[in-house]
């Protein structure tokens, strides 16, 4: 098994992990952990803002180290549903 320090994220596997994963945790401390727990996610910070949008969005933004060694950041767009259900909107660059 891969050492997690060692480990390369691919952006591909995690967006089609990422809308089944955030639809089973009820809370945004559980996607939180959820995304540090994933291979070549270096550090996860969840915005300190709601976008007030329909329905309102909170923002992840986490840093991930590439095959190539290099440090990237990625925003991870959640959908909060209300009752705690959440729901994957978007990944994209920071």
């Amino acid at each position: 098994m891969e050492d997690k320090k060692g480990a390369a994220v691919d952006f591909e596997v995690l967006a089609g992990k990422l809308p089944a994963a955030i639809a089973s945790l009820r809370s945004l401390a559980a996607i939180e952990t959820w995304l540090k727990s994933q291979p070549g996610v270096r550090a996860v910070q969840l915005g300190d803002y709601l976008l007030k949008s329909n329905p309102p969005q909170r923002d992840f933004i986490i840093e991930a180290q590439t095959a190539d060694g290099a440090t990237v950041r990625k925003t991870i767009h959640v959908f909060e549903l209300g009752e705690q259900q959440f729901q994957f909107h978007q990944l994209r660059d920071a």
